[in-house]
């Protein structure tokens, strides 16, 4: 019977095609129409300064581990704070003399631990708590250029309404903003995080504020974790039923990756740390919509293939999901472009098509990385 169907719908591919295309075009334009409307909304929503109505000492922690390139811009760039409470703990570490720039800059609010080889983010961050004096705790990263606004708006939502844990959003070094591969990731995350409410279901290890004693509830950073840290993080701030305050106006400058050696890198390991660490957290929705990317890079991979077996209707079909998935690029591009003013000039718009391959490439890579203790906890 299958055998059947398959013969009949096999005779007139072009047809399915032809109602699949339309099918794809009439989607995307009613939901570029929404785009649109949400992006003008976005535009005409800028804040302003904010105002804290007290200030709690503040401990800001970070950890460093070969980052000789870009640890003294950091630094300097938490040298402007006005904050009058405000201490900095830096546990840097590194072959690259990372800990050797990072103690120049020791002094009366900024102070440094050496990182031992092996120790990693985790046990360093707790080496800073550890050494932590203040009653709210920043979580940012040494690869960030820190800003006064950013940090005020991340400490906001704690000091004037009582929320237990704030996190923000994020945005490409200055100089990046030209890079077509960098633009497409931030466009994406933009839109993605456009429909984001109040509240969200992670935190962004760069740009976290949070209650000293709703840190010390889950038990600090005392878990052994290798990767995936800031998820794990927010997981189980949840399972203690207090809830993350997502601050879309609070936005830290740090590096994307910027070529695809790294974007694949971090793309897999962001892949698998929610699959694995969501397994053991029981959010299996979220591991689902991990999955689901890998199955479907396997599957256009793989679709000429299908096609040969049964038939041109599944090329028919897999050219339909690839036209899918370029239309909706192209969305997320325009709705970034409007958003941040940033425009992706026309010359890179050929690239999409590539980029989409690699994503289909490397999602289904992390398919057999799973199995693998070597691969899952590769950084």
């Amino acid at each position: 019977m299958i055998q059947d169907w398959l013969a009949l719908i096999n005779q007139h591919p072009i047809f399915f095609f032809l109602i699949g295309l339309a099918g794809v075009a009439a989607l995307n334009l009613g939901k570029w129409a929404g785009d649109q409307r949400l992006a003008r909304q976005f535009a005409s929503q800028a804040k302003g300064p904010v105002q804290l109505k007290a200030m709690p000492r503040v401990s800001i922690l970070v950890a460093a581990w070969n980052e000789a390139a870009i640890i003294d811009a950091h630094l300097q760039s938490i040298q402007g704070f006005r904050y009058p409470d405000l201490e900095y703990i830096l546990c840097a570490g590194g072959k690259d003399g990372t800990f050797e720039i990072a103690r120049r800059y020791a002094g009366e609010t900024i102070r440094v631990i050496e990182q031992k080889p092996g120790e990693g983010k985790q046990r360093s961050l707790q080496r800073c708590l550890n050494a932590a004096t203040g009653e709210l705790i920043f979580l940012t990263d040494a690869d960030c250029l820190l800003n006064y606004d950013t940090f005020i708006q991340t400490l906001a939502p704690i000091i004037n309404e009582g929320e237990a844990v704030a996190t923000g959003t994020s945005a490409p070094l200055p100089d990046q903003k030209k890079n077509p591969l960098v633009l497409q990731q931030w466009f994406a995350q933009v839109y993605a995080q456009a429909r984001r409410g109040e509240y969200t279901s992670g935190i962004l290890g760069a740009n976290t504020a949070l209650k000293r004693d709703i840190l010390n509830s889950v038990g600090n950073f005392d878990a052994d974790v290798l990767t995936g840290t800031d998820y794990y993080l927010a997981k189980q701030i949840l399972n203690k039923r207090y809830s993350i305050r997502y601050v879309r106006s609070s936005i830290m400058n740090f590096p994307y990756p910027d070529t695809l050696r790294r974007y694949w890198r971090q793309q897999a390991r962001w892949l698998r740390n929610v699959v694995m660490h969501g397994l053991r957290f029981k959010a299996y929705g979220e591991v689902l919509r991990c999955l689901a990317p890998s199955i479907l890079g396997f599957l256009m991979l793989a679709g000429p293939l299908f096609a040969f077996f049964f038939g041109p209707i599944i090329f028919a079909c897999w050219l339909v999901i690839w036209l899918h998935v370029l239309f909706s690029r192209l969305r997320y591009i325009r709705f970034g472009e409007m958003v941040t003013g940033y425009p992706f000039l026309l010359q890179h718009f050929i690239r999409i098509p590539g980029y989409a391959l690699i994503d289909f490439a490397l999602w289904s890579w992390v398919l057999f990385q799973y199995p693998l203790k070597s691969l899952r906890h590769q950084w």
